[in-house]
């Protein structure tokens, strides 16, 4: 008798903790990158080659996308001459003003940041997606030697407490 009473309380229960269930975080590992992060959903590799001053260079992106977010690592790799010739914060600087270019953004906030000891930047853009939705991006860029990582989170303005923005910020570390 006392069973049956309880019954409709754990099945509650159950249902409840099933629609809580936080998504599943996976780590993503990339052996020529050189990194580690975690992700909520399974990145998807490219490459492309963009022609710059310095000549060619590749731009290798991770990325996925759901309804909440789109999550980003991308890496370049410069010409060592080229990076010895400027000051670590011209090359972030010119980076960070890419970035905000490339969206057609505003630069909301900056802080100087470190990875390893390397020097970056946090960044905040307020955007337009191509559909001309508002989104925040929430960026990290770092400059490791000649290479130059980015990692973001474009999130849909006023959606940014449905995603974990800073766990997957925070995540990105150097495995080399």
């Amino acid at each position: 008798m006392k069973t049956s009473r309880l019954r409709p309380f754990f099945f509650t229960l159950l249902l409840v903790a099933a629609c809580n269930t936080a998504p599943k975080i996976e780590t993503f590992t990339s052996d020529n990158g050189g990194f580690v992060v975690s992700t909520p959903i399974v990145l998807e590799e490219a490459t492309q080659s963009v022609d710059t001053a310095v000549g060619p260079i590749d731009i290798y992106t991770y990325t996925a996308e759901d309804r909440n977010a789109a999550y980003v690592v991308a890496y370049s790799d410069y010409p060592a001459e080229i990076v010895a010739q400027n000051d670590p914060a011209t090359m972030l600087n010119g980076s960070r003003d890419g970035a905000v270019g490339n969206v057609g953004g505003t630069l909301i906030s900056e802080d100087e940041i470190e990875l390893s000891g390397n020097p970056g930047r946090s960044l905040v853009i307020d955007a337009q997606t191509e559909d001309g939705q508002a989104a925040t991006v929430n960026a990290r860029i770092y400059l490791v030697d000649n290479r130059l990582y980015q990692v973001l989170v474009v999130v849909p303005k006023g959606e940014e407490d449905k995603v974990d923005i800073q766990g997957f910020l925070d995540s990105f570390r150097l495995t080399e």
